[in-house]
């Protein structure tokens, strides 16, 4: 079953929320430096204690070493997903540009289309999300793991100098690659009634480079 884009950006907000409120607890006993000092005073100051919004904003500049990334333009992103697929049609793209208490996030998606066959290429900028998805991502993305069923498998990979994961359901014919890239975007390529090779040959029609340049 294809996962909705919308799904995989609230579970990306849930992911920064954690990641934030961990980061936010200090031990009674630590101390600071008289420049960190300044800049968390000189940070709270800009922060509204009457706007979450700007707490929240505040918070994810910290995670990301004190800058405010913005997403890139939602039409450049769009601009990524492939005209068509190999024998697949485009039936659908979109973009949208997420901003909300204080997130501020882009996505692209197209889906194709070739009789029973589909497949879904969605493209996230988690933007000031980026540095707690990396914290949160960390360890899926330095573990090495592998996991076989009677019928399918998953799997931590390399694909494009990026690390990712792979899945598929040989009785479904049903599977997924994820590519988490520079830190930042997350590269979903999945399908119904497709092989392996197809969904491989669909990250391949993305320019991956162009993504990486973005940063």
């Amino acid at each position: 079953m294809i996962m909705p884009s919308n799904q995989r950006v609230l579970i990306g907000m849930f992911v920064a929320l954690l990641m934030i409120n961990g980061c936010g607890k200090k031990d009674e006993g630590q101390t600071q430096s008289p420049d960190q000092s300044d800049a968390m005073n000189t940070a709270g100051m800009q922060a509204n204690d009457d706007d979450p919004a700007a707490q929240t904003r505040q918070a994810l500049m910290e995670t990301n070493e004190g800058k405010d990334i913005k997403p890139v333009e939602m039409e450049t992103l769009k601009s990524l997903l492939p005209a068509d697929l190999a024998g697949m049609k485009r039936t659908n793209a979109s973009a949208q540009h997420n901003q909300m208490m204080g997130y501020d996030m882009a996505t692209a998606e197209a889906e194709y289309q070739a009789e029973d066959s589909n497949i879904r290429i969605t493209i996230i900028d988690y933007g000031n999300l980026s540095g707690s998805m990396k914290m949160g991502l960390a360890g899926w993305s330095m573990m090495q793991y592998n996991s076989e069923t009677d019928t399918g498998y998953e799997k931590t990979i390399t694909y494009k100098g990026c690390k990712g994961m792979e899945k598929y359901d040989r009785e479904t014919k049903s599977g997924s690659v994820q590519l988490f890239v520079k830190d930042r975007f997350m590269v979903t390529v999945e399908g119904n009634q497709i092989t392996m090779d197809a969904l491989k040959s669909a990250v391949d029609k993305i320019d991956i480079k162009k993504l990486e340049s973005l940063v």
